[in-house]
C-alpha cells in the first residue's frame, strides 16, 4: 500500500512538475474566404504537432516547452499566414489565426495561396507550369526551359534576340497567344519574347493547351503562353551578370522595395548584347573573277543584337478601397541586325538592321473584392506608343558571304522596290482594357466574365493609303460557370466566347508589285466560341481530364495589314475555326509520376504565308488540316536529390483540302503538314550533390538532351512517307535534298550557392550543344553549334 502511495504520489508530483514547466496555446480561426472554421488543420513547425478546430474555430496545444513557436493553418490544401508565438512556463498563450489571400515567400520560391474561386477558375483546365524562379541561377534562357516542356518545341534561329516559331500542342504561328500577367503581349511590342526575356526577371510560365482558363482574353486556337512577373511582400532583389560565346553579355537587376506595411517599389531592368557571330555551313559564295558559285563555311558577320528594358512600379496593398493598386511603366528599346532574309540565306546583307523603342508604355492595375469577398474584380488599363524602323543604307553595294562588299547598280541591298531611300518608318499605337469579374454563388459554383478591348492605330511613312494610319478594333469577351460536385471530385468550367474585330481602310489589292489597284474596304468579323472542361479526381494520387471546344482566332493586325515590306495587306482574311478535343490523366507519387495526353484537331481556313514574287509574301485563307498528338511525361527521383524526367510528343496533323493552287489536288491530301516537326522529345538529370559529400553549400550537376526527329521543308505525298511504326523509321520513298535530318542536342553544366544568412551568391556554367550537332531551324537555316554560358548571380 505504501509503495503504490508512493508511486502515485510521484507520478502526481511529476504531472505537476510539467505543468509548471510547460505552457498552453489556445487559439482560434477566422476564415474570410469561405467562412468554414471546423475541422481546419493547425500546424505547429517546432513539434510537428496537428489539430483540428471544433465547431466555434477553436484549438488548443498543451504542455509545450517554454520557447518560441511558429503556427499555421492548413485548408483546403494551402498553407497559410505563420505566427511566431513566445510560450513562457505555467501560462496560456492566446492567438488568432487568419485564413484570406495573401503571398509569401518559403525558401525563396515564391507561393500565391488560392481562394476556392481562383482554384475554379483553372482546376479542369490542362497547364504546364514551368517555375522559373527555381531556374533563375542556371545559365540559361526561358526559351531553354519552356522547350523542354512536353507538346513545345521552339524553333530559333540566329542566337540571342532572334525570332523564333513555337509549337505548342499541334498549334504553331499566330494560333498560339503570349501574354503578360494574364494579359495579351503584343502592347509590350517584342520586348518580352522568350529569347529575349532573362530568367531573373519572371516568377513562372505556364503553357495551356486545350482550353484556356477564362482569364486569358485571347482567341488563340487552343494554346497560350502566360508570363508571370515576380512579386514579394518584402524587400528583395537580384543582380546578375552572364557572359558566353559570340560576345554575348546578358545582365539583370531586380529589387522590390517595402516602403511601408502598404506601399511597394519595384524595378525590374535587364540588357542584352551579342554578336551573334557563330558559324555556318553551306553558305552560297561566288567568286568575283570566276563567277563561280561554291559552298562555304563562313561565321556570320552582321547578326548582332542589343537591347535594354526598365519595367518600374508603384503598387499600394491592403488598402480601405482596393487590395491592391499598381502603376508601372515600361521602356525598352533594341535594334537587330538583319544578316539575310527571313526565309533562307541566298544572299547576306551587311548594313540592313531594325530599331524598335517604346520609351513610355504606362499601365495601371487595380483589384479589390465586394460584398463579403463574394465579387472580386481585376481592371487592367494599359497604352502603348511603339516606333518600329529598318533601315536599309548600303548605297550601290552587295556583301558576299565572306563579308566583303562589292559594287553594284542597286540603290540599296535589299532593294529599291521594297524600301523608299532605305528607310521604313511604322508607328504602332495600342489602348487595351481587360476587366476580370468573378462571384463566388457558393462554395462550389461561381460565375466568371472576362472582357478585353483593343484598339489599335498604326502609321506608316510607306502607307500612303492611309494617311491618318489603319485602325483595328478588336472585342473578346468571355462568359464561364465554374462548378464542383461530388464533394469536389469532379470539377467543371464551361465558357461561351464572343469575338468582334472591325477595321477599315485602303489597300492595294493587286498581287503584281509593279501594279497598284487600290481599294477602299471596311470588315466586320465575329465569332462565337463554345468551351466544356471536366477534371475528375480519381483519389489522392490521380485525376482524369476532358475537355471539348469550338473556338475562333480573328486575324491579327500584321496579318490584315502586312509590313508595308516585305509582307502585302490582305483584308479579305476572315477567322480561323478549330474544333479540339483533348483528354488526360495524371498520376503523381511521393517519388514518381507521370502524365499522358491525347488531342484532336480540326482546324479550317488556317491562314498561312504564300509567297507572291521573289520578294514579297502574303496572308490567305489557305488550309483545311485535322489530325491527333499524343504527349507522355514522367519524372523520378530513384534516390534522394536525383532527379529524372522526360517526355515524348508525335503529332499526326494532315492537310484535307487547301486553296493553294500547288497543293490543290488529291495527290497531297492527308500529306502531313510542312515544315512543322512531328516527333521530339527531352530528358533531363539533376543531382545535388550537398548531402553526399557533407558539403556547406550548395553543388548540383545538370544534363539535357533534346531530340528532333527529321521532318520536311515541303509536303510530301502520303504515299512516299517513310514506312514503319508512326512513320518513324526506314527513308523516304522520294529523293529530296528539303528534309531537315534528325537532331540531337546535349547540353551540361552546374550550379554552385552559397548562402549568407539572408543574402546568397550563385555561380553556374553551361556547355550548349555539347557535341557540336549541326542544329536548324524550320526553314533549314544553321543554329549556333557549341557554345558556353556563365552566370554569377546575387540575391537579397
Amino acid at each position: 500500500m505504501l509503495r503504490k502511495f508512493t508511486l502515485f504520489s510521484f507520478l502526481l508530483f511529476s504531472l505537476c512538475s510539467i505543468a509548471q514547466n510547460t505552457g498552453t496555446l489556445r487559439g482560434k480561426i477566422i476564415n474570410s474566404l469561405d467562412d468554414q472554421i471546423e475541422n481546419i488543420e493547425i500546424r505547429l513547425v517546432e513539434t510537428s504537432a496537428r489539430t483540428l478546430t471544433n465547431k466555434e474555430g477553436e484549438f488548443v496545444f498543451k504542455n509545450l516547452p517554454p520557447g518560441n513557436y511558429n503556427i499555421y493553418p492548413v485548408h483546403d490544401g494551402f498553407q497559410f499566414e505563420i505566427k511566431n508565438i513566445q510560450i513562457n512556463a505555467g501560462e496560456v498563450q492566446e492567438v488568432t489565426l487568419y485564413i484570406e489571400m495573401m503571398t509569401y515567400n518559403l525558401d525563396e520560391v515564391k507561393l500565391r495561396t488560392l481562394s476556392i474561386s481562383e482554384k475554379l477558375k483553372s482546376s479542369a483546365i490542362k497547364a504546364n507550369i514551368i517555375s522559373v524562379e527555381a531556374n533563375t541561377r542556371r545559365a540559361n534562357s526561358v526559351e531553354d526551359l519552356v522547350d523542354k516542356s512536353p507538346g513545345v518545341k521552339i524553333r530559333n534561329v540566329g542566337g540571342l534576340g532572334s525570332a523564333s516559331n513555337i509549337i505548342v500542342g499541334g498549334f504553331t504561328g499566330s494560333a498560339v497567344k503570349f501574354l503578360y500577367d494574364d494579359i495579351p503581349i503584343d502592347y509590350l511590342g517584342s520586348n518580352f519574347g522568350l529569347t529575349k526575356v532573362p530568367t531573373n526577371a519572371i516568377s513562372r510560365v505556364e503553357i495551356y493547351k486545350g482550353v484556356l482558363p477564362t482569364k486569358i482574353g485571347v482567341d488563340a486556337l487552343g494554346s497560350a503562353i502566360n508570363i508571370i512577373p515576380k512579386t514579394s511582400k518584402k524587400t528583395s532583389g537580384t543582380v546578375s551578370y552572364e557572359t558566353g560565346s559570340y560576345n554575348t553579355h546578358i545582365a539583370t537587376a531586380n529589387a522590390n522595395i517595402k516602403l511601408n506595411e502598404h506601399l511597394f517599389l519595384g524595378v525590374n531592368s535587364f540588357y542584352n548584347y551579342s554578336k551573334n557571330n557563330y558559324k555556318v555551313d553551306n553558305l552560297p559564295y561566288k567568286d568575283p573573277n570566276s563567277g563561280q558559285v561554291t559552298y562555304i563555311k563562313e561565321r556570320l558577320f552582321h547578326n548582332g543584337f542589343n537591347q535594354h528594358s526598365l519595367e518600374f512600379s508603384l503598387e499600394a496593398r491592403q488598402l480601405s478601397w482596393a487590395e491592391s493598386i499598381e502603376f508601372k511603366v515600361n521602356s525598352y528599346g533594341l535594334k537587330r541586325d538583319i544578316q539575310n532574309d527571313p526565309f533562307s540565306r541566298a544572299r547576306p546583307f551587311g548594313e540592313v538592321y531594325r530599331q524598335e523603342r517604346g520609351n513610355f508604355i504606362p499601365s495601371l492595375k487595380y483589384k479589390n473584392h465586394f460584398f463579403e469577398n463574394k465579387l472580386s474584380l481585376n481592371q487592367f488599363l494599359v497604352y502603348s506608343n511603339i516606333d518600329f524602323e529598318i533601315f536599309d543604307q548600303g548605297k550601290n553595294v552587295y556583301y558576299d558571304w565572306k563579308g566583303v562588299a562589292h559594287s553594284t547598280n542597286s540603290a540599296s541591298e535589299m532593294g529599291n522596290m521594297l524600301l523608299q531611300n532605305g528607310y521604313m518608318h511604322t508607328n504602332f499605337e495600342q489602348f487595351t482594357s481587360r476587366t476580370n469579374l468573378n462571384y463566388l454563388i457558393t462554395n462550389y459554383l461561381q460565375i466568371e466574365n472576362n472582357t478585353v478591348f483593343s484598339n489599335y492605330n498604326r502609321k506608316s511613312n510607306l502607307g500612303d493609303q492611309n494617311l491618318n494610319g489603319t485602325n483595328y478594333n478588336k472585342l473578346i469577351t468571355n462568359f464561364a460557370l465554374n462548378a464542383q460536385f461530388f464533394d469536389r471530385r469532379l470539377e467543371s468550367n464551361t465558357q461561351f466566347k464572343y469575338l468582334y474585330g472591325n477595321f477599315a481602310g485602303r489597300y492595294n489589292a493587286s498581287d503584281n508589285p509593279l501594279e497598284d489597284i487600290i481599294v477602299d474596304k471596311e470588315v466586320v468579323n465575329t465569332g462565337l466560341s463554345f468551351s466544356q472542361a471536366l477534371k475528375y479526381n480519381m483519389n489522392e494520387k490521380s485525376y482524369v481530364r476532358i475537355s471539348y471546344e469550338n473556338t475562333f482566332r480573328l486575324p491579327e493586325q500584321q496579318e490584315l495589314f502586312g509590313d508595308n515590306n516585305f509582307i502585302v495587306a490582305n483584308y479579305e482574311l476572315i477567322p480561323e475555326e478549330s474544333k479540339n478535343l483533348n483528354l488526360g490523366y495524371t498520376y503523381t507519387a511521393t517519388d514518381f509520376g507521370f502524365e499522358i495526353n491525347t488531342y484532336y484537331r480540326d482546324t479550317q481556313n488556317l491562314i498561312r504565308l504564300k509567297d507572291l514574287n521573289q520578294y514579297q509574301a502574303i496572308h490567305l485563307n489557305l488550309d483545311n488540316v485535322k489530325g491527333l498528338g499524343v504527349e507522355l511525361q514522367a519524372n523520378y527521383e530513384p534516390v534522394e536529390k536525383l532527379q529524372l524526367s522526360g517526355n515524348l510528343t508525335w503529332n499526326d496533323f494532315r492537310l484535307q483540302s487547301t486553296k493553294d493552287k500547288y497543293l490543290n489536288n488529291q495527290h497531297f491530301k492527308d500529306a502531313r503538314i510542312a515544315n512543322m516537326p512531328f516527333y521530339y522529345g527531352n530528358i533531363s538529370a539533376s543531382y545535388n550533390i550537398k548531402e553526399l559529400l557533407k558539403l556547406s553549400t550548395d553543388l548540383s550537376f545538370f544534363w539535357d538532351y533534346s531530340y528532333v526527329h527529321q521532318y520536311y521543308l515541303d509536303y510530301i505525298e502520303k504515299q512516299f512517307e517513310p514506312d514503319g511504326f508512326l512513320g518513324l523509321f526506314g527513308n523516304s520513298k522520294i529523293n529530296t535534298s528539303r528534309i531537315i535530318p534528325n537532331q540531337h542536342t546535349h547540353n551540361i553544366g552546374f550550379i554552385y550557392v552559397r548562402d549568407f544568412s539572408k543574402q546568397s551568391v550563385s555561380f553556374s556554367a553551361e556547355l550548349k550543344n555539347a557535341f557540336d550537332e549541326n542544329i536548324y531551324n524550320e526553314f533549314k537555316m544553321q543554329s549556333p553549334g557549341r557554345h558556353f554560358r556563365m552566370k554569377i548571380t546575387y540575391s537579397f
